[in-house]
């Protein structure tokens, strides 16, 4: 008897052994449907349903933890920053940094190179300009070496190629107008008088704004806002009544570039509404477009009006190969300077970017005196001084008080 219940004891624990290791077998060899459902039991079903298997199959676990902690850490890192940018504390990565400190850094580092590019472009520019009096078509090869920039970095595959259509074609024109007139304005404006000066005028830019806007946009800023223009109209008065280089071209071509740069602004508003959720279309992308554009705009201008010149410098002693690569490094700057100039207003505010451009025109101005020795009159230095301030003013005050079409 004992041996007997001793065998019957033993079936029984064979059999449910068996059939407890061909569920296993069974449940391993249809892995794709037990992740499935695994992902439903372990979402809405309590967990002592579960099948061993599941808890013993690392496949399961490490595919579903990989796509659930891929999609956590993606809403954690914008619930970090949304909630750092509208005042509260904000939470750490995985890793231990702060997602607001990165991006802070990451948009420091942007601002930091528009500063340097922008600065060595200038300076290299003017030197050219002194070498090489045909601002017409320096502007144009300027344009050229970037739009052959950037169509490198697309065949090489270092950058993401824009979806290119007639529509987006047709929408880039304006803004590519606007930029090439006030690109070859501002070259030709450098050409005549001290950089200082035209930045100086350049720092008016937002007159113009305020006017483009109220007449296409319909947009009226409020009252004090206008008021810190009088100090932006003001500085730049005196300081062309008292600039030793100034010419009425210079001054001119100055004026025209901010009109020019106004119509670009405004104009990409509204035309570009419809691509604002295309991917391919980044910052770099939608600059080098406006580039390519530019450049076949510029071309038959420049060959009308300057034609050929020869590649000879005005200045004695500056050889063939020297001018020429004066030429290509103040192009490959003028690139360079712009297309991090989309990046830092890609990740900042306008207003931000506007503050940013004050500060960046500060640096320029200086250190276009200090480097090329430009003689600067008192009252010449007052009026720069004013209009700068009316410039940071005007950012502040377009910020911090709603414009009519806000408050509708």
């Amino acid at each position: 008897m004992p041996q007997a219940a001793f065998v019957s004891l033993s079936c029984s624990l064979f059999s449910k052994q068996h059939r407890w290791t061909a569920l296993s077998r069974n449940k391993t060899q249809n892995v794709t449907s037990s992740h499935i459902e695994g992902s439903k039991k372990l979402l809405g079903t309590p967990r002592f349903t579960l099948s061993r298997s599941k808890f013993l199959n690392p496949l399961h676990l490490s595919t579903n933890y990989y796509k659930a902690s891929s999609a956590s850490n993606k809403a954690g890192i914008r619930a970090a920053v949304d909630k750092s940018e509208s005042g509260g504390s904000p939470q750490k990565s995985s890793v231990g940094v702060s997602p607001t400190l990165v991006h802070t850094l990451k948009v420091g580092f942007y601002f930091f190179l528009w500063y340097f590019f922008n600065f060595i472009f200038n300076i290299a520019n003017k030197r050219t300009l002194n070498m090489w009096k045909y601002p017409w078509v320096l502007s144009t090869i300027q344009l050229g070496v970037g739009a052959l920039y950037c169509t490198v970095l697309w065949i090489l595959g270092l950058r993401t190629k824009p979806n290119v259509s007639k529509k987006l074609i047709k929408a880039l024109i304006w803004p590519s107008l606007g930029h090439t007139l006030g690109h070859a304005a501002t070259c030709m404006s450098f050409s005549l008088v001290a950089i200082s000066f035209t930045h100086v005028v350049k720092s008016a830019e937002p007159v113009f704004g305020a006017i483009g806007s109220a007449l296409v946009l319909g947009e009226f800023f409020h009252p004090l806002t206008y008021l810190t223009l009088v100090p932006i109209v003001s500085g730049v008065a005196l300081s062309a009544a008292t600039e030793l280089t100034f010419t009425w071209t210079g001054f001119i071509t100055a004026m025209i570039s901010n009109v020019a740069f106004v119509t670009r602004n405004i104009t990409s508003k509204f035309t570009m509404v419809d691509f604002k959720n295309e991917k391919t279309l980044i910052a770099q992308n939608t600059y080098a477009l406006i580039t390519i554009i530019s450049f076949f705009m510029e071309l038959p201008f420049a060959l009308l009006m300057e034609g050929f010149p020869p590649l000879v410098s005005a200045i004695s002693g500056v050889s063939k190969a020297k001018l020429f690569g004066s030429i290509m490094f103040c192009s490959l700057f003028y690139h360079l300077y712009n297309e991090v100039s989309y990046l830092c207003l890609d990740n900042v505010s306008p207003v931000s970017f506007s503050i940013g451009n004050t500060i960046k025109r500060v640096i320029i101005i200086f250190g276009s005196i200090l480097v090329f020795r430009t003689p600067v009159t008192r009252l010449n230095f007052i009026g720069s001084t004013i209009a700068i301030i009316g410039t940071m003013l005007y950012s502040l005050a377009k910020a911090k008080l709603p414009s009519k079409r806000e408050k509708q």
